[in-house]
């Protein structure tokens, strides 16, 4: 068994690329390994801001060789009458390069073939890893790449070296002059710029030799048992976030955590002023006292040691400082003003090019916000607060703050909405809409703000497709993704059982009043549901459902998100716990599939077996299917008649000759189909 250890040697990489390309490289790996029938342990992924490791784990030197049977032709054809070979079979030896003595006769379907049972060459793992690694690291794919030095290879930033070793020697590879070898680098300026890794067992303990903490997860503990401490020392403790902890593991190779301190004066200024220069453009974590309640100090987290640590944290506070100073000019010179002043020059930007301005985006969202309260039924008495809150929903893009810190936008207007004498549900709103960030952020909590926020997702998704601006691959310049599972994840968790086509249509409407914009309505329409529909789906399977059973489902007639889920968890509740006896519904499809028929008429039923099955299927009880509950009692329902059903069809014949007959057995079995058909396709169900 053999390990291997591959080192990609980069220029510092965007935090958030670093994620998806570990997961890139364990699944290329894995399925490299896997295709070659190469048996193994583990395939680990680890990363630096300036590096990736791929270490494969106990690896087969090559695949267990495998024996084929090739067939040839017939028997009858391959001798002829004095059982000479025939032309025939020895084209057939010829082309598998195999004697006469090499045939075996094996019987299939009744007759006779001529075999040859061949040893499936492999390669060894050197040959498939030097003729592979540098394709992998080639196909791994980023939202932003470059070429550089006349490679053919697009990367996230330029490769400089690779460590290549199959055990302690050098696997050498064709990488287009990168150097290969077992020579790495360690810190940028506190590290050796030439280690020679002389085995594999001693790669990272040279690297951290050399102020390099290659795990992830230690370089994650070591900033939080920083980040606890120097707080402490302070009297608080640090402001939790996620997110921001994920990105500095991701920009540091060797974490230190020091503490700066800046003026009282400023924490005058809204939290959210003070810890957004913090957190989004500095990476510091602010800290807080025991009531939540921000401190005159941050955290920063330096990639190197203690060194001359207290000039460090001087620079770091005069860069804070003056983005704050900038914070508090802006933040005062906006509020000289009323936010509602604000709107008049959203007339002056640009939503997006075929769509107007973000006046006219406006406007639509204060005629959405009058449809949608009653498309949604979230209650007549926030009709005011919802018109208000859309038509100053975007007043602050056009604020000094939000220019200049424009991932303020929504949290601004909610201040400034405030500020100018604006209830509290009309802030709230204004702060909401932009939820949730991503797939896995919150949601809005206040019913005006759940309506904003299907607004303006909506009106960005339906204007988009109107102009045939599609989402396309790893396209998505717009977020568009992100709008469609916003909208999902709203509904879902809201309970909002409403017709998605009816939001479409209602947002369409309001681009042709407001904006006269022509478009293909059907196409629109088709495209926009088309593009929700698939969002739910990958979050349905993302949530685990089988891909058959969302399919089942989703193929139906989709307009309404909350009863598509609910559907699916029922189907896939139904499924789970009558699987066996999932015969006698998929009996009941295959034998309707040609019929459409409906009229069932007693005075055709000819046995009593046949009148039994009759009152079985008709005394179904007709109630509402609402919920996940009531869609998996109709499925154990309709189960419930197969007692008589499977009696009944193993011993009457339905496709009989007379016409009349044949149609009204049809018609029965249509009766239980349909009722099914309403909440799932089993026609989509693998067993």
């Amino acid at each position: 068994m053999h390990n291997y250890l591959l080192e990609i040697g980069v220029e510092e990489i965007p935090s958030d690329y670093v994620k998806n390309t570990k997961i890139q490289l364990k699944e290329k790996f894995e399925k490299l390994l896997s295709e070659n029938k190469l048996s193994y342990e583990d395939v680990e992924i680890e990363s630096t801001p300036r590096r990736f490791m791929v270490l494969l784990k106990n690896v087969a030197e090559t695949a267990q060789q495998e024996v084929i049977s090739v067939r040839g032709p017939s028997a009858k054809i391959a001798y002829d009458e004095d059982n000479n070979p025939s032309r025939a079979l020895l084209g057939f030896l010829k082309g598998q390069k195999a004697e006469l003595s090499d045939v075996i006769i094996k019987e299939q379907k009744g007759e006779d073939y001529v075999f040859v049972e061949k040893k499936e060459k492999s390669k060894s793992l050197e040959e498939i890893l030097k003729e592979n690694v540098y394709e992998i690291v080639k196909s791994i794919s980023f939202p932003r790449s470059m070429r550089w030095g006349g490679k053919s290879i697009r990367w996230a930033r330029p490769i400089r070296w690779f460590v290549s070793l199959l055990d302690d020697k050098v696997l050498d590879f064709d990488a287009e002059g990168i150097e290969v070898g077992n020579i790495t680098k360690g810190h940028r300026t506190l590290g050796s710029d030439k280690i020679v890794i002389e085995n594999i067992s001693e790669y990272e303990a040279k690297l951290k030799e050399n102020y390099v903490i290659l795990r992830g997860k230690d370089r994650r503990d070591i900033i939080l048992k920083g980040l606890n401490s120097v707080s402490s020392q302070v009297g608080g403790e640090y402001m939790k976030d996620e997110d921001l902890l994920d990105e500095v593991v991701n920009i540091v190779e060797y974490p230190t955590v020091l503490v700066g301190e800046i003026d009282h004066s400023y924490l005058e200024l809204p939290r959210e002023v003070i810890t957004t220069p913090m957190k989004d453009h500095q990476r510091y974590f602010p800290i807080l006292d025991d009531k939540k309640k921000l401190l005159p100090y941050f955290c920063l987290v330096r990639n190197g040691d203690d060194y001359e640590s207290q000039n460090v944290i001087e620079g770091n506070k005069k860069v804070l400082v003056a983005r704050l100073e900038d914070a508090k000019f802006f933040y005062d010179l906006d509020a000289a003003n009323t936010l509602e002043s604000y709107v008049k020059d959203l007339d002056n930007l640009v939503f997006f090019e075929g769509l107007g301005n973000m006046g006219q985006k406006t406007k639509r969202l204060v005629e959405l916000a009058t449809s949608y309260q009653k498309e949604l039924s979230l209650g007549d008495d926030i009709a005011e607060d919802a018109k208000r809150a859309a038509y100053l929903s975007k007043a602050d893009l056009v604020t000094r703050m939000v220019v200049e810190f424009t991932e303020l936008q929504g949290t601004m207007g909610a201040i400034y909405a405030l500020n100018s004498g604006e209830n509290q549900r009309v802030a709230t709103a204004i702060k909401e809409q932009y939820l949730p960030k991503n797939q896995n952020s919150e949601t809005p909590k206040s019913v005006v703000g759940i309506l904003l926020a299907i607004a303006d997702k909506m009106d960005s998704i339906v204007g988009l497709y109107a102009i045939e601006n599609y989402v396309t691959g790893s396209r998505d310049p717009f977020g568009l993704r992100r709008a469609a599972l916003g909208i999902i994840n709203i509904i879902l968790e809201n309970g909002i059982d409403v017709d998605i086509k009816k939001l479409i249509a209602e947002a369409l409407l309001v681009y042709t009043e407001i904006n006269a914009l022509a478009f293909d309505y059907d196409k629109t329409m088709d495209e926009t549901l088309t593009f929700i529909k698939d969002r739910l789906k990958n979050k349905l399977l993302d949530d685990g459902y089988r891909y058959d059973i969302v399919n089942s489902v989703i193929n139906t007639n989709f307009t309404n998100i909350l009863k598509m889920s609910e559907k699916v968890k029922a189907v896939s509740d139904f499924i789970g716990e009558n699987d066996d006896s999932l015969s006698y519904l998929i009996r009941i499809n295959n034998l309707t599939k040609e019929s459409e028929d409906r009229e069932i008429r007693e005075d055709l039923l000819e046995t009593d077996l046949e009148r039994k099955f009759y009152e079985e299927i008709t005394k179904l009880e007709n109630f509402g299917l609402v919920s996940s509950a009531d869609y998996k009692k109709e499925l154990e329902n309709i189960q419930a008649t197969s007692l008589v059903g499977n009696d009944y069809l193993d011993n009457t014949m339905i496709n009989v000759d007379n016409e009349e007959v044949k149609n009204n057995r049809l018609a029965m079995l249509n009766l239980l189909k349909r009722r099914m058909a309403k909440i799932f396709d089993i026609s989509e169900i693998v067993r």
